[in-house]
C-alpha cells in the first residue's frame, strides 16, 4: 500500500509539473500470438516521450532468458530477435547478455535524438512460456517486466490463441514485483483476449496477465523433448552438484581403502626417543612431514649437536651464529645434520642466520628437508599423492566442464568467488583445528570435527555472504546458489582430504606412540616424573639431551621449566639455578633460565624463518497463476531504460 502511495504521488507531481518535460513511456502494448507448436510471437510497440536526458540514443529492453515452469523449477526458454523499428522504420540495434538475460539496444551510438515522441516497436519469437496442468494449459505472462526506469502512462495486451480460441478463465495483476494488485481489466468484448490497465504505473511497476485454455489446443512437449529440456535446465546442477558427489565418493573411496591410520598402540611415558631416531626425525614423524616449513627441525638438529659438542650457538640480538668446535665426530651423524655440518664447515668457521645470509640460509634448509624426506620417504609415512591427483583431476575437468556446457552467467561465475573463499578458509581453519586438538581423542572423533566443522562453517558463512552480496551489487545467482555452493564444496573436499589422505605406515604408526610417550614424559609435573620406575634422576646432562627433542616437539618450555624447578630447589640451591649457564650456548639474556634456553629454543625457529628473503610479488514452489499469481510472475518480463 505505502508503495502505491508513493507511486501515486509521483506521478501527481510529475503531471502537475507539466508532462512534457518528463521521460515517461506513454504507451505501451504488446500483441501476443500463441502458435500451435506453443511458441510465442510477440510485438512490443513502445511510445516514449524523449527529453535528452536517458533517452539520448534510444532504449534499451532487458528480457529474461530464464523461468518458472509450473513445477515452480526453473527452466531456459527460447528466445529469438526478429526485428527492431522505430516510428515504422527498421532501427539499429545491437545486443549484450546480463545476468540471466539479454539486453536489447535500439538506437545507434552515433545518433543522438532530437526531444520528442517516439514509437519503439519490438518483435520476438520466444518458447517454452506454456505451462502445462492436469486440467488445462496456461500463457502466465509479464507483459511489460517490472524493471522499467520510467512510467508507464498506458499499458495494455492483445493476445490470440490458435484456431480462434478463448481463454476459459483470465486473471491480471499490476504493480511492484510480488503485488496481487488488480488496477487492470478484461477489455469487455474482447472473450478476455484483450486487457489494459485502470492506473498509470510507476517505474517499477508492471502488468501481468493469464490466461488458461483447453489443453490440446498447443503442442504439448514431447518426452524426448522433456528429457533434453530437463537436461539442458539443470546442467548446471548436474555437472555442479554431480561433480561435488563423485569427487567427496572418490576421496572418501580411497580414504577407506589407504587414507585410514593403523590403529594407535598402547601409550606408555618413555625417556628416550624410539629406535634412536634424531630430534628432527621425531618432527617429520610426529607432524607427517615437517612442521614450520622445516625450521623447527633444523633448530631441532642445531641444538643436538650443540649438546653433543660439535657446535656452539651464540644468541645475539637479530640473529644466531652457529660455530664449529673442534671436537671430532666419531659416529655417523643423522642426514640432516650432516647437511648442516657440512654448511657451517670446518673447525673455527661458522654460520650466521640473519637477513644478510638469507639466500645461504634458504639454500640450507632446501637441502636439509630434502634429505630427510629422500631418506625417508613413503617409510613411516605415505601421502597418497596419486589419489590426490585423480581427485585434483576430476575437479578441474568439473570446473572446465561447468564454463564449457553449462549456462552460468558473468554474474553468478563472479559470485563464485565467496564459497571459493570460504572454502579455503575453512578448508584450512578445521585441519589446523584437528591438528591442534588432543593427541588422546580417537581419529574418527577428530576427522567427524572437522569434517563437521568446515561443512557446517562453510555452508553458513558462504550462504549469507551470497545474499549479501546479491542485494548489495544486484548479482542474482537466478536460482543457482546451490551450483555455487557445490563448486566451493569441492573445492573444499580437496583440501580436506588432502589432510587426510596420508597416513603412517605401520612402522610410522609404531613410532608415532613412542613419540607420543616422549611427549608426554617430557610435558609431566616433576613429582610424576619421579614416580615412573626406571625414570633418570633430573640433572643438566639429562635435561641437554631431551631439549633437542623437546624443541621437535613443541614442549620446550615445560620441560625447561621443570629443570629450572629442579636446579632452584632446596637440594640443589637457587645459586646454581642463577648461575648455571650451558658451554654450548652463549646468550645475554637477564631473565630466568627458562627464558634464557627455552626461550631461545622456542624462537630460533622464528629467527631462522625471518631470515629467508621475501619472495616478489533458489526457486519456490510454484503454482497456477490463478492460485497465488502476483505482478512479475511467469514469464516474459525484464523492463528496460534509455541510453
Amino acid at each position: 500500500m505505502l508503495y502505491r502511495l508513493c507511486a501515486a504521488l509521483f506521478l501527481s507531481l510529475w503531471m502537475v509539473s507539466g508532462a512534457g518535460a518528463a521521460e515517461v513511456i506513454r504507451d505501451y502494448h504488446a500483441d501476443i500470438v500463441v502458435e500451435p507448436d506453443a511458441t510465442l510471437e510477440v510485438i512490443e510497440t513502445i511510445t516514449v516521450n524523449a527529453e535528452g536526458d536517458q533517452i539520448r540514443r534510444g532504449i534499451f529492453r532487458d528480457f529474461p532468458l530464464y523461468a518458472q515452469d509450473e513445477n515452480g523449477l526453473r527452466r531456459k526458454v527460447d528466445f529469438e530477435l526478429l526485428s527492431v523499428e522505430r516510428d515504422g522504420q527498421p532501427e539499429p540495434y545491437h545486443t549484450e547478455s546480463i545476468a540471466g538475460g539479454i539486453r536489447i539496444y535500439a538506437g545507434s551510438a552515433d545518433v543522438l535524438l532530437e526531444p520528442g515522441i517516439y514509437t519503439y516497436t519490438i518483435t520476438y519469437r520466444t518458447g517454452r512460456q506454456i505451462r502445462y496442468f492436469d486440467d488445462h494449459d496456461e500463457l502466465y505472462w509479464n507483459v511489460t517486466g517490472n524493471g522499467w526506469m520510467f512510467p508507464i502512462e498506458q499499458a495494455s495486451a492483445t493476445v490470440g490463441l490458435p484456431e480462434g480460441a478463448e481463454p476459459t478463465r483470465t486473471a491480471v495483476f499490476t504493480g511492484a514485483v510480488g503485488s496481487s494488485e488488480t488496477e487492470a481489466r478484461v477489455v469487455p468484448g474482447s472473450g478476455g483476449l484483450e486487457f489494459e490497465t485502470t492506473r498509470p504505473l510507476g517505474p517499477q511497476e508492471g502488468l501481468t496477465i493469464v490466461l488458461a485454455f483447453d489443453k490440446g489446443l498447443v503442442a504439448a512437449p514431447s518426452a524426448s523433448d522433456s528429457f533434453w529440456w530437463t537436461l539442458r535446465d539443470n546442467i548446471n546442477s548436474i555437472i555442479s552438484v554431480g561433480g561435488f558427489i563423485i569427487v567427496f565418493a572418490f576421496y572418501l573411496r580411497a580414504w577407506i581403502a589407504v587414507g585410514r591410520d593403523p590403529a594407535k598402540g598402547v601409550i606408555v611415558p618413555r625417556w628416550d626417543a624410539p629406535d634412536g631416531i634424531s630430534p628432527a626425525l621425531v618432527n617429520y614423524v610426529d607432524n607427517k612431514g615437517f612442521s614450520g616449513a622445516g625450521w623447527t627441525a633444523l633448530s631441532a638438529s642445531a641444538l643436538d649437536l650443540a649438546v653433543k659438542g660439535y657446535v656452539e650457538l651464540d644468541d645475539l640480538d637479530k640473529s644466531i651464529v652457529i660455530r664449529r668446535t673442534g671436537k671430532p665426530l666419531k659416529d655417523k651423524l643423522p642426514v640432516g645434520q650432516a647437511v648442516l655440518m657440512d654448511e657451517i664447515g670446518q673447525t673455527g668457521e661458522s654460520l650466521t642466520i640473519d637477513k644478510e645470509n638469507g639466500e645461504r640460509v634458504k639454500k640450507l634448509g632446501e637441502s636439509f628437508r630434502s634429505a630427510i624426506e629422500k631418506e625417508h620417504a613413503d617409510k613411516y609415512y605415505r601421502a597418497n599423492s596419486g589419489y590426490i591427483f585423480v581427485g585434483i583431476a576430476m575437479s578441474v575437468a568439473f570446473f572446465i566442464s561447468l564454463l564449457v556446457f553449462g549456462t552460468l552467467d558473468d554474474d553468478a561465475v563472479a559470485l563464485m568467488i565467496i564459497p571459493s573463499f570460504f572454502a579455503i578458509f575453512f578448508g584450512v581453519f578445521s585441519v589446523g583445528f584437528g591438528k591442534a586438538m588432543q593427541r588422546n581423542r580417537p581419529l574418527i572423533v577428530r576427522i567427524i570435527t572437522i569434517l563437521v566443522l568446515a561443512f557446517f562453517g562453510f555452508i553458513g558463512l558462504s550462504v549469507f555472504a551470497l545474499i549479501v552480496a546479491s542485494i548489495l551489487f544486484d548479482m542474482s545467482a537466478s536460482g543457482q546458489l546451490h551450483v555455487i555452493l557445490a563448486i566451493g564444496g569441492i573445492i573444499l573436499v580437496n583440501l580436506l582430504f588432502l589432510y587426510l589422505m596420508g597416513a603412517p605406515t605401520p612402522l610410522g604408526r609404531r613410532l608415532m606412540d613412542g613419540i607420543e610417550g616422549l611427549r608426554i614424559y617430557l610435558t609431566l609435573a616433576e613429582k610424576d616424573r619421579m614416580n615412573m620406575a626406571g625414570a633418570p634422576t633430573m640433572s643438566p646432562a639429562h635435561f641437554e639431551k631431551l631439549l633437542p627433542f623437546a624443541v621437535a616437539l613443541g614442549v620446550e618450555k615445560p620441560w625447561s621449566q621443570a629443570f629450572e624447578n629442579w636446579l632452584a630447589s632446596a637440594a640443589v640451591g637457587a645459586a646454581a639455578a642463577e648461575n648455571y649457564q650451558p658451554g654450548w650456548y652463549h646468550g645475554s639474556n637477564r631473565f630466568g633460565f627458562a627464558d634464557r634456553i627455552g626461550g631461545f629454543s622456542s624462537s630460533m625457529a622464528s629467527t631462522i624463518a625471518s631470515t629467508i628473503p621475501t619472495p616478489p610479488p533458489s526457486s519456490s514452489s510454484s503454482s497456477s497463476g490463478f492460485s497465488g499469481g502476483f505482478s512479475g510472475g511467469g514469464g516474459g518480463g525484464g523492463g528496460g531504460g534509455g541510453w
